[in-house]
């Protein structure tokens, strides 16, 4: 008796344990996608002041040394 109750215990907490990671793992990747995406709207609003910058006064992005 006493044996099946902490296996018992021991597997729900297995399982438990199981679905509070995957929970954890989609929860970050959410997080990382929507990092991403901000960052891909950043570039795309900084590439296009650039280009407007560099057709309208000349300007030239300046290069690492």
């Amino acid at each position: 008796m006493t044996t099946t109750v902490v296996t018992l215990t021991l597997i729900v907490g297995v399982l438990t344990f199981a679905a509070g990671a995957f929970l954890a793992a989609e929860v970050a990747t959410r997080i990382l996608r929507r990092r991403e995406r901000e960052i891909s709207e950043e570039r795309k609003k900084l590439n296009a002041a650039w280009k407007y910058l560099r057709e309208v006064y000349g300007v030239k992005k300046p290069t690492r040394r």
